[in-house]
C-alpha cells in the first residue's frame, strides 16, 4: 500500500481543478475539469499568474500547459505559445494536438511551416475524438493538402472519422461538412491514381491540387487495353460522348485544361491526360477531320458512325433517350502529359 500512494497523489494532482483551469479552461477543451472560461472573460494577468505556478508546480500535467499556452497566444507571446503548445500536444493532450495543427496550417509566428506536421497532430486529435480535429483532417486531405505526408490516414481511417463525425454532429454546418465528405469519398481516386497524378505533377510543375478525375476508355475491360495503346501510340486522341450522359453524371464532365488518369483494365493508372479542346456538334456533323483521330479502327466516317451509333444506342437507352442523327455529341480532344509504369 506503501506504494501506491505516489500514484494516488499524481491522480489527484492531474484531475483536481486548480485556480489555472478555474481561470482559463476552454470551454470545448475535452479533457479540461471545469466549465471553461470564454475569451473575453480572461483576466489575462493574473490567470497567466495562476497557470505560471501551476505549471511549475505540475510539470508534467498537459492539460495545464495547455492552459497556459493558449494564454500567452491571446496575449502575443507567440514564441513560447508555440513552445508550450507542443510540449502539451506531445504529452496527447488532445485540444492542444488540434491547436498546434491549426498553428500550423494558419503560418503562426515559431510554428512550423510544413503541413505534414499539421496532418500528424491532428490525427492523433481526430483519432482521440476531437470533432474539430475529424472535420478539419478529412476537409484538408480532401483538398490534397496531405498528399505529400508519407503515412496519412487511409481512405478507410477517413470514412472513420466521417462516420463518427457524423454520429457526434451538433450542428447544421458539421451536418453539411459529413454529407459533403461522404460524397466526395464515393467519388475519391485509389491511392495509386493519386500517387500518380503527384509525380506527373511534381514532373511537370503541375499544380498537385487541382481537381483529378480518373477514367477507363472502353464499354467492355476486353478493349480497354486496345484503346489505351492507342492512346499511348499517339493513334488516338478524341473520343466522343454526349452530354446528355454528362448531365445526369457530372463526374464524366471534362473541360479545356482539365487533367485525367487513364487507368487499365485492372485499374491501374497508365498515363495522365490533359483535355485540349472540346467541341459540340450534331451527330452527322461529325466530319472525316474529326474521326480521323480516333483510331484506325474507326478512323474512316462511316466507321466512326456505324460504331458510334450502336454504342450511343445502348448507353442512352437506361437514361430515357434515343440515338438520332441529329442529337447532341462532344468530341473531346486530348493529349498525354505523363506516362506511367
Amino acid at each position: 500500500m506503501v506504494n501506491m500512494i505516489p500514484l494516488i497523489m499524481m491522480a489527484m494532482t492531474a484531475t483536481a481543478p486548480t485556480d489555472c483551469d478555474r481561470l482559463a479552461a476552454h470551454p470545448e477543451d475535452p479533457q479540461r475539469v471545469t466549465p471553461g472560461v470564454a475569451q473575453e472573460a480572461i483576466d489575462y494577468p493574473v490567470a497567466i499568474s495562476a497557470c505560471e505556478r501551476a505549471v511549475s508546480e505540475d510539470p508534467g500535467n498537459a492539460r495545464l500547459r495547455y492552459q497556459l499556452a493558449r494564454l500567452l497566444f491571446y496575449t502575443n507571446q507567440n514564441q513560447r505559445a508555440v513552445e508550450e503548445m507542443k510540449r502539451s500536444a506531445d504529452a496527447d493532450h488532445i485540444q492542444a494536438q488540434y491547436i498546434y495543427g491549426t498553428f500550423v496550417v494558419r503560418g503562426r509566428p515559431y510554428a512550423p511551416t510544413d503541413l505534414c506536421v499539421a496532418e500528424q497532430y491532428w490525427r492523433k486529435a481526430a483519432t482521440a475524438g476531437r470533432q474539430a480535429a475529424r472535420i478539419q483532417y478529412v476537409r484538408y486531405t480532401l483538398k490534397g493538402h496531405f498528399a505529400r505526408c508519407s503515412d496519412a490516414a487511409t481512405d478507410s481511417e477517413l470514412r472513420a472519422f466521417v462516420d463518427a463525425a457524423g454520429k457526434d454532429s451538433k450542428s447544421l454546418f458539421e451536418t453539411l461538412f459529413v454529407e459533403d465528405f461522404r460524397e466526395a469519398l464515393v467519388d475519391r481516386p485509389s491511392a495509386a491514381v493519386r500517387t500518380a497524378w503527384l509525380g506527373c505533377a511534381q514532373a511537370q510543375g503541375l499544380d498537385p491540387l487541382q481537381r483529378i478525375r480518373t477514367r477507363r476508355f472502353g464499354e467492355a475491360l476486353s478493349i480497354t487495353k486496345q484503346l489505351n495503346d492507342l492512346i499511348l501510340a499517339g493513334e488516338k486522341t478524341i473520343t466522343a460522348s454526349s452530354p446528355w450522359l454528362t448531365d445526369i453524371d457530372p463526374a464524366r464532365r471534362f473541360f479545356e485544361g482539365s487533367y485525367s488518369v487513364m487507368i487499365d483494365e485492372a485499374g491501374a493508372p497508365r498515363a495522365v491526360l490533359r483535355t485540349i479542346g472540346l467541341k459540340s456538334v450534331r451527330f452527322n456533323d461529325v466530319s472525316p477531320e474529326d474521326s480521323r483521330y480516333e483510331g484506325p479502327p474507326v478512323r474512316s466516317i462511316e466507321a466512326w458512325r456505324r460504331v458510334h451509333q450502336s454504342f450511343f444506342e445502348r448507353v442512352l437507352k437506361p437514361i430515357g433517350k434515343n440515338w438520332s442523327s441529329d442529337m447532341p455529341v462532344t468530341l473531346e480532344r486530348f493529349e498525354v502529359v505523363c506516362r506511367l509504369p
